[in-house]
């Protein structure tokens, strides 16, 4: 039976919402205020909770804030009255799941929370899920004329890593663009065979060559194909193109004075920087990127 913790400082609002939640056969507990609310949820943590925003003490803004950052699982609905649209918004904006305004309880607070607890449950068993798994293997195939889809892949290995908790949010954005610069390198270096010194060129000439590689043979139909391994303790990702490759052993070094300001060297630059370890094969058409677990993103 789904536990809902209703929080309001209006004592006839918190029996009229208790009794259509009741109604349905889920249970309730009462709060008076924010304040309240948080002391049960420490004790107890419901399924989900249920807040006016206009209250003293704590108010719903206030309380949707704690709640996100000490209880993040656990979804809040508003009950929003006239007056108080403008808090909810704020509310709705840094995590409040949905909110239902108290004229249309009576029409519209079970059918919600039944749908915000049926996403919150499945959220729930994805966590119990994860917390299981000790390992996991992607592979993506990309094509040299999907442009932009590189961009698509990025975003979810990053969102796999913060599943798995290898990283903090800024480490995140650290490694999306060491694997964004790499891409890069893979499709237009690699499978494209652009030359870096040709975007020095004022008249565009980088550009208008990549567009007509796109649709030529044979760049046109080579692709870039990506693994990520996963464990606990590290992500190791490899990028292979398609293309000629090259010498990895003529690389300058990016991180020489003399070399920082050279265009061919930015994008390894911010890889090698941006990452734990990074390795090129032997015919420099694959790059190996391994990011290891951070010390205070352990497993809660």
């Amino acid at each position: 039976m789904a536990t809902v913790l209703i929080v309001d400082d209006n004592t006839m609002d918190r029996r009229l919402a208790a009794g259509f939640v009741e109604k349905v056969g889920m249970a309730t507990k009462q709060a008076i205020h924010g304040k309240d609310a948080l002391e049960q949820i420490r004790r107890d943590p419901p399924d989900i909770v249920l807040t006016d925003m206009l209250m003293p003490e704590m108010d719903g803004l206030e309380l949707v804030r704690h709640i996100k950052a000490e209880h993040s699982t656990i979804p809040v609905i508003l009950m929003t009255a006239h007056g108080s649209e403008e808090i909810a918004v704020k509310a709705l904006k840094i995590g409040a799941a949905s909110y239902v305004p108290k004229q249309n309880l009576a029409r519209d607070l079970t059918l919600t929370i039944r749908d915000i607890l049926a996403v919150a449950t499945v959220k729930r068993d994805e966590q119990k899920a994860l917390a299981c798994l000790s390992e996991s293997n992607l592979l993506f195939v990309l094509g040299v004329a999907q442009g932009g889809t590189h961009e698509s892949i990025v975003g979810y290995l990053q969102n796999q890593l913060r599943a798995w908790r290898l990283c903090d949010e800024a480490d995140l954005i650290r490694i999306g663009t060491a694997l964004h610069e790499a891409f890069i390198n893979a499709i237009e270096h690699g499978n494209l065979e652009l030359a870096s010194d040709l975007r020095d060129s004022p008249d565009g000439a980088y550009q208008i060559l990549g567009e007509q590689r796109r649709r030529q043979s044979p760049y046109r139909d080579r692709q870039v194909y990506v693994t990520a391994h996963l464990t606990r303790e590290a992500a190791k990702i490899t990028i292979r193109d398609e293309g000629p490759g090259f010498d990895p052993r003529r690389l300058p070094d990016p991180t020489k004075p003399e070399n920082i300001g050279k265009i061919s060297g930015r994008g390894l630059l911010l890889i090698r920087t941006f990452m734990d370890e990074v390795t090129f094969n032997e015919t420099g058409n694959q790059i190996t990127l391994i990011k290891r677990k951070t010390p205070d993103s352990s497993d809660d």
